[in-house]
Protein backbone atom coordinates (compact mmCIF):
# COMPACT_ATOMS: atom_id res chain seq x y z
CA UNK A 1 0.00 0.00 0.00
CA UNK A 2 1.26 3.46 -0.92
CA UNK A 3 0.23 6.05 1.64
CA UNK A 4 1.00 9.55 2.90
CA UNK A 5 0.99 10.52 6.55
CA UNK A 6 0.22 14.23 6.95
CA UNK A 7 1.03 15.64 10.37
CA UNK A 8 -0.03 18.83 12.09
CA UNK A 9 3.24 19.73 13.88
CA UNK A 10 1.44 21.91 16.46
CA UNK A 11 -0.84 19.10 17.61
CA UNK A 12 -0.30 17.27 20.89
CA UNK A 13 1.64 20.32 22.16
CA UNK A 14 4.33 19.84 19.53
CA UNK A 15 4.68 16.07 19.97
CA UNK A 16 2.64 15.08 16.91
CA UNK A 17 5.65 14.72 14.59
CA UNK A 18 7.29 12.25 16.97
CA UNK A 19 4.06 10.28 17.28
CA UNK A 20 3.63 10.30 13.50
CA UNK A 21 7.17 9.00 13.04
CA UNK A 22 6.41 6.10 15.38
CA UNK A 23 3.29 5.26 13.36
CA UNK A 24 5.24 5.56 10.10
CA UNK A 25 7.90 3.17 11.39
CA UNK A 26 5.27 0.56 12.33
CA UNK A 27 3.50 0.87 8.98
CA UNK A 28 6.76 0.40 7.10
CA UNK A 29 7.52 -2.65 9.26
CA UNK A 30 4.15 -4.00 8.11
CA UNK A 31 5.16 -3.57 4.46
CA UNK A 32 3.52 -0.22 3.69
CA UNK A 33 5.07 2.63 1.76
CA UNK A 34 4.48 5.68 3.96
CA UNK A 35 5.66 9.20 3.12
CA UNK A 36 5.63 11.68 6.03
CA UNK A 37 4.50 15.22 5.15
CA UNK A 38 4.56 18.06 7.69
CA UNK A 39 1.82 20.65 7.19
CA UNK A 40 2.13 24.38 7.76
CA UNK A 41 -1.56 25.19 8.35
CA UNK A 42 -5.05 23.78 8.14
CA UNK A 43 -5.38 24.93 4.54
CA UNK A 44 -2.02 23.28 3.79
CA UNK A 45 -3.40 19.96 5.09
CA UNK A 46 -6.19 20.27 2.54
CA UNK A 47 -3.69 21.09 -0.21
CA UNK A 48 -1.39 18.18 0.68
CA UNK A 49 -4.37 15.83 0.73
CA UNK A 50 -5.51 17.01 -2.69
CA UNK A 51 -2.02 16.62 -4.17
CA UNK A 52 -1.67 13.14 -2.67
CA UNK A 53 -5.00 11.96 -4.08
CA UNK A 54 -4.04 13.32 -7.49
CA UNK A 55 -0.77 11.34 -7.28
CA UNK A 56 -2.80 8.18 -6.80
CA UNK A 57 -1.99 7.19 -3.22
CA UNK A 58 -3.91 4.28 -1.76
CA UNK A 59 -4.53 5.96 1.61
CA UNK A 60 -4.22 9.31 3.36
CA UNK A 61 -3.37 9.27 7.07
CA UNK A 62 -3.75 12.33 9.30
CA UNK A 63 -1.79 12.79 12.53
CA UNK A 64 -3.70 15.57 14.24
CA UNK A 65 -7.01 16.40 15.83
CA UNK A 66 -10.57 16.80 14.63
CA UNK A 67 -9.74 20.14 12.96
CA UNK A 68 -6.93 18.60 10.92
CA UNK A 69 -9.22 15.73 9.91
CA UNK A 70 -11.87 18.28 8.94
CA UNK A 71 -9.50 19.77 6.35
CA UNK A 72 -8.60 16.41 4.80
CA UNK A 73 -12.23 15.33 4.62
CA UNK A 74 -13.03 18.24 2.29
CA UNK A 75 -10.95 16.36 -0.30
CA UNK A 76 -11.57 12.72 0.65
CA UNK A 77 -15.37 12.89 0.86
CA UNK A 78 -17.08 10.84 -1.84
CA UNK A 79 -13.81 9.36 -3.09
CA UNK A 80 -12.48 5.81 -2.81
CA UNK A 81 -9.35 6.93 -0.93
CA UNK A 82 -9.61 5.84 2.73
CA UNK A 83 -8.66 7.98 5.71
CA UNK A 84 -6.42 6.77 8.51
CA UNK A 85 -6.23 8.64 11.82
CA UNK A 86 -3.37 8.97 14.30
CA UNK A 87 -5.14 10.72 17.21
CA UNK A 88 -3.08 13.78 18.21
CA UNK A 89 -5.72 16.39 19.00
CA UNK A 90 -7.22 17.96 22.07
CA UNK A 91 -10.61 16.30 21.67
CA UNK A 92 -10.14 13.33 19.29
CA UNK A 93 -13.90 12.84 19.15
CA UNK A 94 -13.95 11.08 15.77
CA UNK A 95 -11.20 8.71 16.89
CA UNK A 96 -13.18 7.97 20.05
CA UNK A 97 -16.35 7.32 18.06
CA UNK A 98 -14.49 4.87 15.80
CA UNK A 99 -12.95 3.07 18.79
CA UNK A 100 -9.38 3.79 17.70
CA UNK A 101 -6.49 3.16 20.11
CA UNK A 102 -4.34 6.16 21.07
CA UNK A 103 -0.96 4.45 20.81
CA UNK A 104 0.58 5.35 17.42
CA UNK A 105 1.86 1.78 17.01
CA UNK A 106 -1.52 0.22 17.80
CA UNK A 107 -3.46 2.57 15.55
CA UNK A 108 -0.90 1.92 12.79
CA UNK A 109 -1.68 -1.78 13.22
CA UNK A 110 -5.39 -1.03 12.75
CA UNK A 111 -4.56 0.76 9.49
CA UNK A 112 -2.20 -1.99 8.33
CA UNK A 113 -4.90 -4.63 8.90
CA UNK A 114 -6.91 -2.84 6.22
CA UNK A 115 -10.32 -2.98 7.89
CA UNK A 116 -12.45 -0.32 6.20
CA UNK A 117 -15.69 1.26 7.36
CA UNK A 118 -18.09 3.55 5.55
CA UNK A 119 -19.30 6.45 7.68
CA UNK A 120 -21.66 9.36 7.19
CA UNK A 121 -20.65 13.01 7.04
CA UNK A 122 -22.61 16.17 7.57
CA UNK A 123 -22.69 18.81 4.85
CA UNK A 124 -23.27 22.46 5.76
CA UNK A 125 -24.02 25.46 3.56
CA UNK A 126 -24.05 28.71 5.53
CA UNK A 127 -23.86 32.46 5.22
CA UNK A 128 -20.27 33.77 5.06
CA UNK A 129 -19.02 30.32 4.06
CA UNK A 130 -17.65 30.45 0.50
CA UNK A 131 -18.54 26.84 -0.32
CA UNK A 132 -20.32 23.93 1.40
CA UNK A 133 -18.23 22.08 3.99
CA UNK A 134 -18.31 18.45 5.02
CA UNK A 135 -17.91 17.71 8.70
CA UNK A 136 -17.39 14.56 10.74
CA UNK A 137 -18.64 15.49 14.17
CA UNK A 138 -20.95 18.30 15.25
CA UNK A 139 -22.06 21.74 14.07
CA UNK A 140 -22.45 24.06 17.04
CA UNK A 141 -24.60 27.16 17.42
CA UNK A 142 -25.09 29.33 20.49
CA UNK A 143 -23.18 28.78 23.70
CA UNK A 144 -21.15 25.84 22.42
CA UNK A 145 -20.06 27.96 19.45
CA UNK A 146 -18.85 30.58 21.92
CA UNK A 147 -16.86 27.88 23.70
CA UNK A 148 -15.52 26.52 20.39
CA UNK A 149 -14.52 30.04 19.35
CA UNK A 150 -12.72 30.58 22.65
CA UNK A 151 -10.81 27.31 22.20
CA UNK A 152 -10.03 28.19 18.57
CA UNK A 153 -8.51 31.53 19.61
CA UNK A 154 -6.69 30.16 22.67
CA UNK A 155 -4.88 27.09 21.38
CA UNK A 156 -2.77 26.85 24.53
CA UNK A 157 -5.67 25.98 26.85
CA UNK A 158 -5.95 22.35 27.99
CA UNK A 159 -7.71 19.99 25.63
CA UNK A 160 -10.65 17.68 26.20
CA UNK A 161 -13.43 18.23 28.67
CA UNK A 162 -11.16 20.09 31.11
CA UNK A 163 -10.59 22.87 28.60
CA UNK A 164 -14.28 22.88 27.60
CA UNK A 165 -15.42 23.17 31.20
CA UNK A 166 -12.95 25.95 31.94
CA UNK A 167 -14.01 27.93 28.88
CA UNK A 168 -17.69 27.36 29.66
CA UNK A 169 -17.34 28.74 33.18
CA UNK A 170 -15.50 31.81 31.87
CA UNK A 171 -18.07 32.54 29.15
CA UNK A 172 -21.36 31.69 30.84
CA UNK A 173 -21.60 34.84 32.94
CA UNK A 174 -21.65 37.10 29.86
CA UNK A 175 -23.59 34.79 27.54
CA UNK A 176 -26.78 36.14 25.97
CA UNK A 177 -29.43 33.62 24.93
CA UNK A 178 -30.25 33.56 21.22
CA UNK A 179 -33.51 33.41 19.33
CA UNK A 180 -33.41 30.66 16.69
CA UNK A 181 -35.64 28.76 14.33
CA UNK A 182 -34.85 25.12 13.56
CA UNK A 183 -36.72 23.16 10.89
CA UNK A 184 -36.11 19.43 10.43
CA UNK A 185 -37.83 16.65 8.50
CA UNK A 186 -40.63 16.25 11.01
CA UNK A 187 -40.05 18.87 13.70
CA UNK A 188 -39.84 22.63 14.05
CA UNK A 189 -38.61 24.72 16.96
CA UNK A 190 -38.65 28.45 17.46
CA UNK A 191 -37.51 30.14 20.64
CA UNK A 192 -34.64 31.24 22.84
CA UNK A 193 -31.86 28.70 23.33
CA UNK A 194 -28.63 28.02 25.12
CA UNK A 195 -27.44 25.95 22.16
CA UNK A 196 -28.30 23.91 19.10
CA UNK A 197 -25.92 21.04 18.27
CA UNK A 198 -26.33 19.15 14.97
CA UNK A 199 -24.50 15.88 15.48
CA UNK A 200 -23.11 13.18 13.26
CA UNK A 201 -20.97 11.87 16.16
CA UNK A 202 -22.32 11.57 19.71
CA UNK A 203 -19.65 13.65 21.47
CA UNK A 204 -17.59 16.81 21.20
CA UNK A 205 -15.15 18.72 23.36
CA UNK A 206 -13.17 15.60 24.20
CA UNK A 207 -15.99 13.53 25.66
CA UNK A 208 -19.14 15.60 26.21
CA UNK A 209 -21.97 13.35 25.05
CA UNK A 210 -24.18 16.10 23.67
CA UNK A 211 -26.09 13.72 21.35
CA UNK A 212 -25.69 10.23 22.87
CA UNK A 213 -28.11 8.63 20.40
CA UNK A 214 -26.09 9.71 17.37
CA UNK A 215 -24.43 7.02 15.28
CA UNK A 216 -21.89 7.74 12.61
CA UNK A 217 -23.45 5.38 10.07
CA UNK A 218 -27.22 5.61 10.62
CA UNK A 219 -27.95 8.04 7.78
CA UNK A 220 -29.28 10.67 10.20
CA UNK A 221 -28.26 13.83 12.00
CA UNK A 222 -29.19 14.15 15.66
CA UNK A 223 -30.15 17.64 16.80
CA UNK A 224 -29.85 18.57 20.47
CA UNK A 225 -31.66 21.75 21.51
CA UNK A 226 -31.21 23.16 25.02
CA UNK A 227 -33.75 25.90 25.65
CA UNK A 228 -33.19 29.05 27.68
CA UNK A 229 -33.17 28.53 31.43
CA UNK A 230 -31.50 30.15 34.43
CA UNK A 231 -27.72 30.20 34.51
CA UNK A 232 -27.79 28.43 37.86
CA UNK A 233 -29.80 25.67 36.22
CA UNK A 234 -27.22 25.52 33.39
CA UNK A 235 -24.46 25.00 35.96
CA UNK A 236 -26.44 22.07 37.33
CA UNK A 237 -27.09 20.68 33.83
CA UNK A 238 -23.50 20.90 32.64
CA UNK A 239 -22.15 17.84 34.54
CA UNK A 240 -24.91 15.65 33.09
CA UNK A 241 -23.56 16.25 29.56
CA UNK A 242 -20.50 14.17 30.48
CA UNK A 243 -22.76 11.10 30.66
CA UNK A 244 -25.42 12.08 28.13
CA UNK A 245 -28.12 12.18 30.83
CA UNK A 246 -28.96 15.82 30.07
CA UNK A 247 -31.37 14.56 27.40
CA UNK A 248 -33.69 13.44 30.23
CA UNK A 249 -34.08 17.01 31.48
CA UNK A 250 -37.15 19.12 30.54
CA UNK A 251 -35.09 21.91 28.93
CA UNK A 252 -33.54 19.50 26.44
CA UNK A 253 -34.98 17.94 23.29
CA UNK A 254 -33.32 15.58 20.81
CA UNK A 255 -34.46 15.06 17.23
CA UNK A 256 -33.33 12.88 14.31
CA UNK A 257 -33.46 14.25 10.77
CA UNK A 258 -31.79 13.94 7.37
CA UNK A 259 -31.68 17.69 6.83
CA UNK A 260 -32.46 20.91 8.63
CA UNK A 261 -32.49 24.66 8.29
CA UNK A 262 -31.12 26.80 11.10
CA UNK A 263 -31.87 30.53 11.36
CA UNK A 264 -31.02 33.09 14.02
CA UNK A 265 -32.42 36.45 14.98
CA UNK A 266 -28.95 37.72 14.05
CA UNK A 267 -26.11 36.08 12.14
CA UNK A 268 -24.89 33.55 14.71
CA UNK A 269 -21.39 32.04 14.34
CA UNK A 270 -21.22 28.33 13.55
CA UNK A 271 -18.40 25.88 14.19
CA UNK A 272 -17.92 22.36 12.82
CA UNK A 273 -15.31 19.99 14.24
CA UNK A 274 -14.05 22.99 16.22
CA UNK A 275 -13.43 25.17 13.15
CA UNK A 276 -15.49 28.19 12.00
CA UNK A 277 -17.94 27.47 9.17
CA UNK A 278 -19.76 30.75 8.61
CA UNK A 279 -22.94 32.00 10.25
CA UNK A 280 -26.66 31.46 10.21
CA UNK A 281 -28.79 31.05 8.20
CA UNK A 282 -27.56 27.56 7.35
CA UNK A 283 -28.72 24.40 5.61
CA UNK A 284 -27.32 21.15 6.99
CA UNK A 285 -27.84 17.65 5.63
CA UNK A 286 -26.44 14.18 6.09
CA UNK A 287 -24.17 12.70 3.42
CA UNK A 288 -24.62 8.93 3.90
CA UNK A 289 -21.56 6.67 3.52
CA UNK A 290 -19.54 9.62 2.21
CA UNK A 291 -16.20 8.71 3.83
CA UNK A 292 -14.15 5.53 4.03
CA UNK A 293 -12.02 5.16 7.17
CA UNK A 294 -9.68 2.59 8.69
CA UNK A 295 -11.27 1.37 11.91
CA UNK A 296 -11.33 -1.68 14.17
CA UNK A 297 -13.90 -4.30 13.32
CA UNK A 298 -17.25 -3.56 14.96
CA UNK A 299 -17.92 -5.99 17.79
Amino acid sequence: MRSVLIVNPKAKRGRAVLLAQRAQKRLMERGWQCELLVSESGEHIKQLTKESVERGVDAVIIAGGDGSIHQAVQVLANTKVPLGIIPCGRGNDLARTLGLPYSPELVADVIAEGNLRQIDLGLISAANLPEPHFYCGIVTCGFDSDVAGFAYRHRNIPGGWVGYLGAALVLLAKFRFQQVRVQGDDFEFQGSVLLVATANCPSYGGGLWIAPTAQIDDGLLHVCIIRQTSKLRILLLLPTVFTGKHILEPEVSLHATKKLRLEGEHQLPLFADGDPVGTTPAEIQVAPNALTVFAPLKS
